[in-house]
């Protein structure tokens, strides 16, 4: 028995993943959703609000523009798996066994990324989405630290004790870090291979998702770096090398990015450049200083 939690702006995507879910998912369900038009609250918020008017001991937060392609009857699935995994903490489609502590979203180098999901399109737009799967290890399920959010799987026990925190993260951006990094601190999340979600978005990577992720990176600065491999300094340092480098490359191509932001990025790059990593970014570094030259007055 699942309820499922939803955030929705778009009526037509809410009708469509009920019709989605109704005749797909195979057990006892709800659908409790949220009309987040004229409320605008973030989805820290919204999933608390729904999550404590939740009937069903099994939760699943979920982006509205979410449908799932497994056969009917994939809702069983899941409440086998935590009925028979009572360590489980989050179940997801998209994750990574390790976090930086270099700024960064929930992937990472890619060898360490583990996902199952199609990517891409809208519920209305032809053409085939992306099959996005990584599972070297050929398991049902991978044991990973940190999750995307676009569909999170929890037990009522395991949201109780880790609830999604509304006050660091008021807005629409790394709630989903942030409580896969709470919850992997004492269960094991996990990305299922076994079905299939279909996301239509990608997300957003702008500047109120790099002041999220500040705030994140501030929270759990501690804790970081966290993995659930064991792995050995030079492989911690290639981690860190990594994300140090794709931080200031984004940051380098986003003509919006506070110059502030982008000298930070550099600092915590230099302390772990590669002359790999140094010779990708002649070509950002260059046209970000083309960009600057146009932008002078005169």
């Amino acid at each position: 028995m699942i309820s499922f939690l939803v955030c929705s702006i778009d009526p037509a995507h809410a009708a469509g993943l009920a019709e989605n879910l109704a005749t797909t998912v195979g057990v006892e369900h709800e659908l409790l959703l949220h009309d987040n038009r004229e409320a605008h609250w973030g989805l820290a918020r919204v999933y608390n609000q729904l999550a404590e008017r939740a009937r069903f001991p099994l939760l699943c937060f979920l982006h509205e523009d979410v449908r799932f392609r497994s056969p009917p009857g994939w809702g069983a699935e899941l409440t086998t798996f935590y009925a028979s995994h009572p360590e489980a903490g989050l179940v997801g489609f998209a994750g990574s066994q390790v976090k930086s502590r270099a700024a960064s979203g929930w992937s990472a180098l890619p060898r360490y990324n583990r996902m199952h999901l199609l990517q891409g399109g809208r519920p209305e737009a032809a053409g085939e989405p992306r099959l996005l799967a990584l599972n070297p290890e050929r398991q049902p399920y991978t044991p990973v630290v940190v999750l995307d959010g676009l569909c999170l799987f929890a037990t009522r026990e395991v949201w109780g004790a880790h609830r999604f925190d509304e006050v660091t993260f008021p807005g629409f951006h790394l709630y989903d870090l942030d409580l896969s990094t709470q919850v992997a601190l004492s269960r094991t999340n996990y990305v299922c291979h076994r079905v299939l979600p279909e996301h239509f978005s990608s997300g957003s990577f702008g500047g109120a998702w790099r002041l999220a992720s500040e705030a994140y990176h501030r929270k759990w600065s501690a804790r970081l770096p966290l993995s659930c491999l064991a792995l050995g300094p030079g492989q911690l340092e290639a981690l860190e090398a990594f994300a140090a480098y794709r931080a200031l490359r984004d940051l380098l191509g986003d003509p919006s990015a506070a110059p502030g932001s982008v000298e930070a990025a550099r600092a915590v790059f230099g302390a772990h450049a590669t002359a790999r990593y140094r010779a990708r970014l002649l070509l950002p570094r260059l046209r970000a200083a083309l960009r600057r030259l146009r932008a002078k007055p005169g």
